[in-house]
């Protein structure tokens, strides 16, 4: 391998909207790690994901294909490990590969645990032979998150291996022998809608292990070329930072979003109809601002750990010749039309749009902005380009490697998201569409069209009242699918073609 090629190191949080974060304009919360990835890199100010939710978005990350090409159209489906991915690539060529926290591509998350289904929580959903759908069933088996997968040969995961970890402190037993305690659960002291805490304390939370294992990893490969992943669940769901950092933020200093009262009679459905995302008529206002603030907390919590691991890759003198990429797999509505959590059937950019932040000393000028559309289907043989690897072979993305160095401004006019094979987004221009083509409960819900120029807040929903360019933008996304192999584009096609309800 040649010793002039790159390390890459992704970070990747889970459930962050760019709305948390000071370099994207948040005059509150303190992010210095990732306001320093910015200043010292290159900020995307209009990067999407390409697929939604959690499972489906990481692995497009990781394999530069659409959702219908890697299978992996709704979570807790296993991604094959005979795709080429980043972890694989970079392994095969010589790098030392390590995948540090959550994976969520292996099936359920939570091991041997029989509180609901049949197989203990150990299962995975399998695709089942299907002419007119992506269609699952649940069968015993996956690996969850505590084996290699992927290419990534150095792994620590957030369930057995933290659990073990949990072992060696001096929490109470009543906390470190929990049974749900691991991956996304922390250990809250009440639910999201009360003031929650992580009783694993700041130091044993699954944040600060992962910078641990993170910060160990790169210290023993200081002479050799490596590929790291470190996943972060927060500021995912349940929102309960370690103290102090659940009152980082006092409550006069958290405003409720401009569209919190925004009516939703022109919405889908879904949006106001699901009992645990609209809470703006459960909570009160102040509760949601308290869910608010933790969530800044959270994101601060993290960030810290993020700086603890920027700051070993210059201890190593390894930060001159490694890539760091910043990202998450999607956001949250905190607040947005009184929702928390995420929802399908929309396209906001509060769940949509993430950060993307690129740092490379030398070879990506310090402090730059892209404006111009990017996807996250395009991070996979953007990492290998950079590295003068090639890209295989299947996938659907390409390479911005030279937005990153200056060679050109636009890396897409438009992009699309899948939204988790129930609809798809189309951003063009200021123009975003979504076609909810995949019935809520047997009848077909609202599609969704905003002028994001005029109507930032994506309060008005043109679908209805600029139909031409609703049908336009509509037929983009059909000839889009069928341009990139979607096996089920004639079913979508009749139902994107049926009037709503």
């Amino acid at each position: 391998m040649s010793s002039d090629r790159p390390n890459v190191l992704l970070i990747m949080t889970d459930q962050q909207p760019v709305s948390t974060i000071g370099c994207y304009g948040n005059s509150v919360v303190e992010t210095p790690a990732q306001d320093r990835l910015a200043r010292e890199g290159m900020r995307f100010d209009n990067f999407y994901i390409a697929a939604f939710p959690c499972t489906p978005s990481r692995a497009t990350y990781l394999t530069g294909r659409y959702t219908h090409n890697h299978g992996v159209v709704v979570n807790d489906v296993e991604l094959d490990d005979a795709l080429p991915s980043i972890g694989n690539t970079f392994r095969d060529v010589g790098y030392q590969t390590a995948w540090i926290g959550k994976w969520h591509l292996g099936g359920q998350m939570y091991r041997g645990i029989a509180e609901r289904g049949p197989f203990d929580n150990s299962w995975v959903r399998k695709r089942i032979d299907s002419t007119r759908d992506f269609e699952f069933v649940q069968v015993e088996g996956g690996t969850g998150e505590d084996e290699p997968r992927s290419g990534f040969d150095h792994w620590v995961g957030g369930w057995k291996h933290f659990k073990a970890y949990l072992q060696t402190t001096d929490l109470p037993d009543e906390v470190k022998n929990a049974p749900r305690v691991g991956n996304h659960q922390a250990a809250p002291s009440a639910s999201d809608r009360e003031h929650s805490v992580s009783l694993l304390g700041e130091d044993h939370h699954m944040a600060h292990f992962f910078a641990d294992e993170m910060v160990s990893f790169l210290n023993a490969n200081r002479d050799n070329s490596f590929c790291a992943v470190l996943s972060f669940f927060g500021p995912h769901l349940p929102v309960c930072p370690p103290e102090p950092w659940d009152e980082m933020y006092d409550l006069d200093d958290v405003p409720l979003p401009d569209n919190y009262d925004a009516p939703l009679e022109d919405k889908p459905r879904f949006q106001s109809g699901h009992d645990r995302t609209y809470v703006r008529d459960v909570w009160s206002r102040d509760e949601v601002r308290d869910y608010i603030r933790r969530y800044w907390g959270y994101v601060s919590y993290i960030d810290a750990q993020v700086e603890r691991v920027l700051n070993a890759l210059d201890d190593n003198g390894q930060a001159e010749n490694t890539i760091v990429m910043f990202v998450s797999d999607h956001g949250d509505m905190v607040g947005q039309f009184g929702m928390v959590y995420k929802l399908t059937y929309c396209g906001y950019d509060t769940l949509m749009k993430v950060p993307c932040l690129v740092r490379w000393p030398g070879r990506i000028e310090a402090g730059s902005v892209n404006t111009s559309l990017n996807s996250s289907v395009d991070v996979m043989p953007t990492l290998l380009d950079l590295a003068g690897m090639d890209i295989p072979e299947g996938v659907d993305g390409e390479s911005i490697g030279g937005v990153l160095k200056g060679e050109r401004d636009v890396a897409r006019e438009e992009i699309f998201t899948d939204l988790m094979n129930r609809g798809v987004m189309l951003r063009q221009g200021t123009w975003k569409f979504v076609l909810n083509w995949k019935p809520s409960d047997g009848e077909r819900d609202l599609d969704e069209l905003y002028n994001l120029a005029e109507d930032s807040l994506e309060e008005h929903n043109l679908a209805y009242r600029d139909r031409a360019r609703a049908a336009s933008m509509r037929d983009r996304i059909l000839s889009w699918l069928e341009e990139t192999g979607h096996p089920y584009v004639n079913t979508i096609r009749v139902q994107a073609f049926r009037e709503p309800s």
